[in-house]
């Protein structure tokens, strides 16, 4: 068994909508956007925690659906992509780790494994972009081999199949098969990048990444930060605007 010591054993989720705060920025995926099955959500969704320390990148990948869209089946609940750009210029030099979360476990197969055991042997990188909806993202870490030239996290030719070796929900939503491998329900990947990341690369990099479940079944992306700010400064001007003087009769 292979367990990676010494990873972030606690990450904070400081804001759920994406606001940066030194080099932690989390992201909820929660807007549709697309894919082969387009019946609503139901409760479908997603989160990744991106940290950085000098020129090392970790992202914690996780799977928070409540629900399943109708028509979905087992490998399509599985989240199997994160794609995003980096500024142009960077680029990943390495995908060092991908480990069991903290606080997950394996199912199926890997029922044995649990936080901070490697399950790179299912998930590979790229810098030359993924297929399908992910065409638009050059940076791509994937369990399915339909992306551009793939490495393997740990180094090597990546041979991933996925959708299985996914991340299912906690617990999951539907059972996986002994035969087949997933995660419940976060993994945590370690990356190094061509050189760090400014808080507001990091922000930039987070809110405009975007998910995949199953292959092609549905895809996730952040809520604009625009709509968010506005229901923001509505609620702020709500609770800030100055009591009027009562008047009284003379």
């Amino acid at each position: 068994m292979n367990r990676v010591t010494g990873f972030s054993a606690i990450l904070i989720a400081i804001a759920s909508t994406g606001t940066a705060h030194g080099s932690m920025v989390t992201v909820n995926y929660t807007v549709d956007g697309g894919g082969d099955n387009n019946a609503p959500l139901n409760g479908l969704a997603a989160r990744a925690t991106f940290t950085t320390t000098g020129a090392l990148m970790t992202v914690l990948l996780e799977n928070t659906s409540t629900g399943l869209p109708a028509g979905f089946d087992t490998a399509d609940s599985l989240l199997v992509s994160l794609g995003f750009n980096l500024p142009q210029g960077t680029s990943i030099v390495s995908g060092n780790t991908a480990v069991i979360g903290p606080g997950s476990v394996g199912q199926g197969q890997w029922g044995a494994l649990g936080a901070g055991d490697s399950v790179a042997v299912e998930w590979a990188w790229t810098n030359s972009g993924g297929g399908d909806l992910l065409n638009s993202y050059l940076q791509v870490i994937s369990t399915s081999m339909g992306n551009q030239g793939l490495t393997q996290f740990g180094g090597g030719a990546a041979n991933v199949g996925g959708p299985y070796g996914g991340i299912t929900a906690s617990p999951p939503l539907l059972n996986i098969p002994g035969a087949q491998r997933a995660v419940s329900n976060s993994i945590l990947f370690g990356l190094t990048l061509s050189v760090p990341l400014t808080d507001a690369q990091l922000g930039t990099i987070a809110n405009q990444s975007i998910v995949e479940f199953g292959s092609d079944a549905r895809y996730l992306r952040v809520p604009e930060p625009s709509s968010l700010a506005l229901l923001a400064g509505g609620a702020i001007r709500l609770v800030s605007r100055p009591k009027r003087p009562e008047r009284h009769p003379h």
